[in-house]
């Protein structure tokens, strides 16, 4: 079973692409996953998503691309949170629920007036991993060496602001420019992460691997790495047995994902409750 898979990744193209576009996303997956954690504003990533929709939708209607279209509407509304949080940090996820169902309300709209527009947007909802071309992988790539050189020169500042963001604003550091950066980086790694789970389970991967990893590593740093390592191995994973029963990739990586956790979390109770006897 693992020897045909082999083989076929030997031999289709699109299973290598699908398997370097899993190492990249990976590695957003990781970063803007443990911020996403580590800042307690999970719910955002979801409202960043699926305003998207609207981006999905208007790009469909006027004949440009939906990559695009998703980009610049997950930015205004990640630009958007950023001011809430620094002014209504309480009910962040109450702006973010309001605008995620003002952004799937204008996306349906927009694609009710485009005719024959389901197909367009059938992998944006449920992903297209098979279907990543090389164009989309350098994007991808240059994104990842964006945000890894922003995190290694700023992570002394992104750890304080995560951590205590007060205190950084007494402090005179810029935090409202760091935020915002921190966002937009939120907003696109979203978006690309896209390409692989869809709308509809993005943030599942992007807050399961981070969450296993918050509850064991002891730095911001550690969270990244670890949590980039169990996003390409739910990946990979979920990747072979959708291969093998002809499944959605990203619907078998999130499944895949899930039943890691409830592992995981099982055993450390067990472990808890032997250690504790």
């Amino acid at each position: 079973m693992f020897e045909s898979f082999f083989h076929a990744i030997l031999e289709n193209p699109f299973l290598q692409n699908a398997l370097m576009a899993i190492t990249l996303i990976s590695i957003i997956s990781g970063i803007i996953g443990s911020l996403l954690v580590s800042n307690k504003i999970v719910f955002v990533g979801g409202g960043v998503a699926h305003c998207a929709y609207a981006g999905i939708g208007i790009a469909l209607f006027y004949g440009f691309s939906l990559l695009l279209g998703s980009i610049i509407s997950a930015l205004f509304v990640a630009f958007s949170l950023a001011i809430v949080k620094k002014k209504f940090e309480n009910h962040i996820d109450t702006f973010s629920a309001i605008l995620w169902a003002l952004g799937m309300s204008v996306g349906v709209i927009f694609i009710n007036l485009t005719p024959n527009a389901n197909a367009d947007i059938e992998s944006y909802l449920f992903g297209s991993l098979i279907s990543v071309d090389s164009h989309l992988l350098w994007i991808i790539f240059l994104f990842n060496v964006i945000l890894c050189s922003f995190i290694a020169l700023y992570y002394n500042e992104i750890l304080s602001i995560s951590y205590d963001y007060e205190f950084c604003e007494l402090k005179g550091l810029k935090v409202n420019l760091f935020m915002n950066i921190i966002f937009a980086f939120i907003a696109i790694g979203v978006i690309l992460s896209m390409q692989i789970s869809g709308l509809i389970l993005v943030l599942a991967m992007l807050s399961i691997p981070a969450y296993i990893s918050n509850t064991f590593a002891k730095t911001l740093k550690t969270q990244m790495f670890f949590s980039s390592f169990l996003s390409c191995t739910f990946m990979v994973v979920g990747l072979f047995f959708a291969y093998q029963y002809n499944m959605s990739p990203g619907a078998m990586i999130t499944l895949v994902g899930v039943i890691c956790t409830l592992i995981i979390f099982c055993l450390r109770y067990i472990i808890n409750i032997f250690y504790k006897g």
